[in-house]
């Protein structure tokens, strides 16, 4: 459990980490790189059709951004940034983190479920949100339990500041 985080009233905070695991890029290079130069070797585009979309799509999400701040919670991935999913904190209803397994979240990946939406890159620390429309945002990131605490004390800020 994460000591609460005391913020003053305009205090500007912000925490962000790389998420993922780090054999997925270079592996998606590997196989796109192959794909391109089996095709072109051999003339066979097979490997292309294999090869090489699997590669993108490893190199994509391999690795994810997440971001937390006073407007709330994004996750991109490291070399598509412009693909983001962005949760404002005003749809947050409160933040916690937990050990989690692939088997909880169905699988690696963007998972979509009912009543939840995960971003699954490995087993482990994963920070959990449940919004105000009933759902339920998860990312597997390091130090899942600080981020949690950010957004509870930028939750309980904006709280005290509407209750003045």
């Amino acid at each position: 459990m994460t000591p609460p985080i005391n913020l003053s009233p305009g205090e500007k905070v912000a925490w962000n980490r790389t998420a993922g695991l780090t054999w997925l890029w270079p592996v998606g290079a590997v196989l796109t790189i192959a794909g391109v130069v089996v095709t072109v070797l051999t003339g066979d585009s097979t490997a292309a059709y294999a090869g090489i979309p699997l590669g993108v799509v490893l190199v994509i999400v391999g690795t994810v951004r997440v971001n937390v701040d006073a407007s709330g919670v994004s996750v991109a991935p490291v070399v598509a940034p412009f693909v983001r999913r962005r949760i404002p904190l005003d749809q947050i209803e409160n933040a916690w983190a937990k050990r989690t397994t692939l088997t909880e979240l169905h699988g690696f990946g963007y998972r979509i479920q009912p009543g939840r939406h995960a971003v699954a890159l490995r087993p482990g620390d994963a920070l959990w949100l449940k919004l105000k429309s009933g759902r339920e945002f998860v990312v597997t990131t390091d130090d899942a339990a600080s981020a949690a605490g950010l957004i509870e004390a930028l939750l309980r800020r904006d709280e005290d500041m509407r209750s003045l």
